[in-house]
């Protein structure tokens, strides 16, 4: 039975152990990855990752990772043969116990299908932590990536990006931008492997940036080995191009960006990002 319990898909070892264990219930990450959500940390696949239930006893089970906590059956639900935290109380677990770039990747996630972000805030309204970790969130977010660089702008003090900023092109054309800020003309897109790794899809990127470069703005790609390892520069970058555009922050932000970037660069790995002259 531990092989049933320790290896496997997670979906399938959620299932099992909701099943076998009297009053769990399926939570975190777990209860988002069974709702269909990308919730594993970058790197980590779903097949190693433990099983995390609520149980309101005291209970050590292989391959998982227990609290002992009683779910109030309004926070519950069946999905996929799985006992589970509804979407709501997932997306709230996870504010409460993750890190704040991981949570909120998460909850962007939830968003786009349907939670409503006014309910979040109404239950967290008590707690300060979660009101911010909330107020960060964003529906317009593409991927857990995008959601984990506004969080990381944001922490860092600059001004909260825009998320899928409409541009109107040229022939009544119009393109999308993924998060920036519309009043410096400036955005970062993010380049994710499996959407811009052909000689065509970035022949068509560059196209399409001298396009809107054209139009005033100023687009920084972001490729996939950006974040984190070269996150420091990235932010670097963008305060600079903020400033040259108009934006004015206060003694205090600076010395916070400031901050934010010496910590970035003193990550183990840290790499130097190539800027474009």
């Amino acid at each position: 039975m531990t092989d049933t319990l320790t290896r496997g898909p997670l979906l399938d070892r959620a299932r099992f152990m909701t099943r076998l264990v009297q009053g769990a219930v399926a939570c975190r990450r777990t209860a988002a990855h069974v709702w269909g959500l990308r919730a594993m940390p970058d790197g980590t696949p779903s097949t190693t990752w433990p099983v995390e239930l609520a149980i309101p006893i005291h209970m050590d089970i292989p391959g998982s990772d227990t609290h002992e906590l009683a779910i109030p059956p309004k926070d519950t639900t069946t999905h996929r043969g799985v006992r589970l935290t509804t979407p709501a109380r997932t997306a709230l677990d996870c504010a409460r116990a993750l890190p704040r770039i991981d949570a909120v990747a998460i909850i962007d996630q939830f968003l786009r299908r349907g939670v409503r972000l006014a309910d979040l805030r109404a239950d967290a309204c008590a707690f300060d932590h979660l009101l911010k970790t909330l107020n960060m969130a964003d529906s317009g977010a593409a991927s857990p990536r995008e959601s984990r660089l506004r969080v990381t702008f944001l922490e860092a003090g600059l001004p909260r990006p825009v998320t899928q900023i409409r541009v109107n092109l040229p022939a009544s054309r119009h393109a999308y931008l993924d998060l920036g800020w519309p009043d410096y003309l400036l955005a970062v897109e993010y380049d994710g492997q499996s959407h811009h790794s052909t000689p065509d899809d970035r022949a068509h990127d560059a196209a399409r940036r001298t396009l809107l470069e054209s139009l005033g703005w100023r687009v920084i790609p972001v490729r996939r080995d950006v974040v984190p390892a070269r996150m420091g520069d990235l932010l670097e970058q963008v305060a600079d191009t903020l400033i040259q555009r108009g934006w004015r922050p206060h003694p205090e932000v600076t010395t916070r960006i400031l901050s934010r970037i010496r910590a970035a660069r003193r990550r183990p790995g840290y790499r130097t990002l190539r800027r474009r002259t």
